[in-house]
């Protein structure tokens, strides 16, 4: 399976631009995103899913639960069902979700 960015719904929200390469209605096991963070991601909690995050490029602040961290490139983020977290700085991130997430699945704090 491949999937092409050009081809990815286009998600625009004031501190970031995701494109869902793939829609829980065509893959629920998993879907991925490409995230253009600018300056940063509401507090959230997914429901069901787990959620890992692949910092592509740059730098940024992390905070999942009550444990903040600094992130940088290449560096791997796993956020558990259930846990609420946030993030702000400029990063390019590569995130997968599975079982596949939507609207309904995360829940904003």
């Amino acid at each position: 399976m491949i999937f092409k960015l050009d081809k990815a719904k286009k998600v625009k929200k004031e501190g970031f631009t995701a494109f869902l390469y793939n829609l829980k209605q065509d893959f629920p096991s998993y879907n991925a995103v490409y995230v253009d963070c600018h300056k940063n991601h509401e507090k959230v909690y997914v429901k069901a899913s787990h959620r890992i995050y692949f910092v592509i490029d740059g730098s940024g602040k992390f905070v999942v639960g009550d444990e903040e961290n600094q992130v940088e490139k290449n560096d791997v983020i796993v956020i558990e069902p259930m846990t609420k977290y946030e993030y702000e700085g400029k990063m390019k991130l590569f995130e997968i979700n599975f079982p596949a997430t939507d609207r309904d699945d995360e829940v904003e704090v």
